[in-house]
């Protein structure tokens, strides 16, 4: 919008995605209710678009069932990127995750990885997804892939997994998993990138898994940013690996207010340091460091509500 474009969004619910937006002082975009398992909605959202970022996923924590999990995850993916291939849409960027080319040897996850076939449902929608999507590119499509790893950053419309996984660990304690980390990308660099491939037109497929931290750097972090105390505990590997299975288990029975899965566990315990894209350079672009992410997430987080001001003593947060 800052750069002069026109942008439509396809929302569910536009009174929350309308004070989304006059909550942060921007200008409303034009809105098109409806849902990307729902074609219809799709396509009148798509009429007279020249470019289509798709950015719409679900996770095991957020959908009610595994059936709509692929409904969202592979059936909207198709739906988006059908429609806009059938009215001639010649920039589309689908944004992946690293999940759908996961492998514990970073040197195996690269831009031309295979799909990664997964014992479990996230990853295995994003692989069914991600099969379709390298079809098409195959067949010349201009479709471009981009695969982040852990997402987060402040302004959070939907309070996302990654968010309730922080707030979790300030919350109730740190498990620190061995010698193993994580890597997240900054939303606002995310957001940097999906929009200059947009304007740029072309295709191709973009790791952009952002930057690595051990866990024990990443609690040294949370603590230096916030000011508050975490709760450090060890723990190995696989015995996480069989809660999360255990969890999921239980979550067929009730509703269990954690972050923890098999997914998520999986991850956490496995994720190799991951190289980023050389388009970031090519395009003039750089990721914050985590220490600047995190601090502006958390005091975002503060601000709005989500953790008291007492939890983090360090966060000053203005009106």
């Amino acid at each position: 919008m800052a750069a002069g474009h026109a942008v439509r969004l396809l929302v569910r619910d536009i009174k929350k995605a309308e004070a989304y937006y006059r909550q942060l002082g921007e200008r409303i975009p034009e809105m098109v209710v409806g849902d990307v398992t729902d074609i219809a909605s799709v396509k009148r959202a798509l009429v007279d678009s020249y470019a289509v970022v798709h950015a719409a996923a679900g996770t095991p924590m957020q959908t009610g069932s595994i059936e709509q999990l692929f409904r969202v995850n592979v059936d909207g993916v198709k739906h988006v990127v059908d429609s806009a291939l059938e009215i001639g849409i010649e920039r589309i960027v689908c944004i992946s995750s690293i999940t759908a080319i996961f492998n514990p040897d970073a040197s195996k996850v690269t831009s031309d990885a295979p799909p990664a076939k997964s014992n479990l449902p996230y990853g295995q929608s994003k692989v069914e997804a991600e099969i379709y999507l390298r079809e098409l590119q195959a067949q010349g499509a201009p479709v471009s892939i981009v695969y982040p790893g852990g997402v987060i950053g402040p302004d959070d419309p939907g309070f996302s997994d990654s968010f309730k996984a922080l707030k979790h660990r300030i919350e109730n304690g740190f498990r620190i998993f061995g010698d193993g980390g994580m890597q997240y990308v900054d939303v606002r660099d995310l957001a940097a990138f999906v929009c200059s491939l947009v304007q740029s037109g072309g295709s191709g497929r973009f790791l952009m898994p952002g930057v690595y931290c051990t866990w024990t750097e990443l609690a040294d972090i949370i603590e230096a940013v916030s000011g508050c105390q975490l709760q450090r505990m060890s723990a190995q590997g696989w015995k996480l690996r069989l809660v999360g299975r255990a969890t999921d288990f239980l979550r067929h029975f009730k509703t269990i207010d954690s972050p923890i899965s098999a997914e998520t566990m999986r991850y956490a315990t496995l994720w190799p340091n991951i190289n980023n894209t050389d388009e970031l350079g090519r395009r003039e672009l750089a990721l914050r460091s985590t220490k600047q992410t995190f601090s502006d997430a958390i005091t975002w987080m503060v601000h709005v509500g989500h953790l008291e001001a007492s939890q983090c003593p360090k966060v000053t947060v203005s009106e």
